[in-house]
């Protein structure tokens, strides 16, 4: 009687000792306010691997904790200290914009956090705590091989406008750099404020004076779909002036933008439409899941990539997860995902992987970014021209 009672009473309690057994992984994202949408498709891509996995990687379950990061840098260290001090978040993920991401440097550092940033693109960011990872991109390789690609194809004259925040300061520097070191002449520049909508008086100082190519960095959402329609409105197509990007014609924002994207160049990271079977089958996954009209984008992709770099830690540590060991795990982490193959470089902890130069065509009723040139295991430029 004693060892049935034994047996059944550990029976009761199998699943809480399995609840036991996990791993709370904190992400960080706007999941309020005009980008929203980050938030939305980085819990969904870090889901639908999680499915994938059955919400358990070795022998530990992954609990996720989401916050927001739309009220800005300082509010962000509070919820991030919350994770780590309150929550017991022993991962941490996401975080969209580079001053959130500086803000919490020093406090993942002194609690030797290890945190994977699923977008922030800064090319400095991986460099101020040894407890970051970058599984996203960075500013500098979408603007300097877009630049190469400018001047490859015949382009001698370009005009740079980007948003007046760090990511855009990066965009800047790095096309100008790789624009006139291929020869390129830069008819002019200007820092836009980041809640710039109304571009018309921009673009009139830009079209007078008459560049080949306009360089563009613009945030994802409003300020991307602005720029690209008035840019269209100027008549500057017609004249022959080419549009450069990176991320300004992001899928999400295509049906608003409207034909008017038709023709932009961009250098990036990922497209929906990749000739990939990683990016088939997460593409087929994803729309099976949240239906045939959704779109995965590149923040569905990096909370795919994000989740996956984490649940390997987590399978290779357990659920006591030690800092240093987990940075260990990162340091040459390696996937075959579907933007294509990634690597975490050992030494800077920051993306390796192709960029695809695309052009925005007709795909079925809408538009896609369709890959013309693909540029494979590319290092952040940055830190190439900047060694430690």
């Amino acid at each position: 009687m004693f060892k049935r009672i034994g047996w059944l009473t550990l029976g009761l309690l199998w699943p809480l000792l399995g609840l036991a057994q996990s791993v709370k992984v904190g992400v960080v994202a706007p999941f309020s306010g005009p980008f929203a949408v980050y938030g939305q498709q980085f819990q969904r891509g870090a889901e639908l691997y999680l499915e994938e996995i059955g919400g358990k990687a070795g022998n530990a379950r992954i609990e996720m904790i989401y916050r927001d990061e739309a009220a800005g840098p300082e509010k962000v260290k509070q919820v991030t200290q919350e994770l780590i001090v309150r929550d017991g978040a022993q991962i941490l993920g996401g975080f969209v914009f580079t001053p959130s991401a500086l803000a919490v440097a020093p406090l993942v550092t002194q609690a030797k956090v290890p945190t994977v940033i699923f977008n922030a693109a800064t090319g400095v960011i991986t460099r101020r705590s040894p407890y970051f990872a970058r599984v996203s991109h960075t500013q500098w390789a979408g603007a300097y091989t877009v630049a190469q690609w400018a001047v490859k194809n015949g382009i001698k004259s370009a005009y740079v406008a980007v948003s007046d925040y760090a990511p855009g300061h990066d965009a800047r520097d790095a096309f100008k750099h790789a624009f006139t070191q291929g020869g390129g002449r830069i008819a002019g520049e200007i820092n836009i404020p980041v809640q710039t909508t109304d571009f018309a008086p921009y673009l009139q100082k830009i079209r007078d004076s008459k560049p080949e190519a306009v360089y563009v960095f613009m945030p994802v959402g409003p300020p991307s779909v602005s720029f690209v329609k008035t840019f269209a409105a100027f008549g500057l197509p017609q004249a022959g002036v080419k549009l450069l990007g990176t991320g300004e014609t992001d899928e999400l924002d295509l049906p608003a933008i409207g034909q008017e994207a038709l023709g932009m160049i961009t250098s990036y990271h990922y497209s929906p439409y990749l000739d990939l079977p990683e990016n088939k089958r997460f593409v087929a996954a994803y729309t099976r899941k949240h239906g045939a009209a959704a779109m995965p984008n590149f923040a569905s992709v990096a909370g795919y990539v994000g989740m996956k770099a984490i649940a390997d830690v987590v399978a290779k540590l357990g659920p006591k997860i030690d800092g240093d060991q987990a940075m260990g795990v990162l340091k040459g982490w390696k996937f075959d995902s579907p933007k294509g193959p990634v690597l975490i470089d050992p030494v800077e902890r920051d993306i390796v992987q192709n960029q695809y130069i695309r052009r925005v065509e007709r795909v079925g009723n809408g538009l896609g970014n369709i890959t013309i040139e693909t540029l494979p295991a590319v290092k952040d430029p940055w830190k190439v021209l900047n060694p430690q």
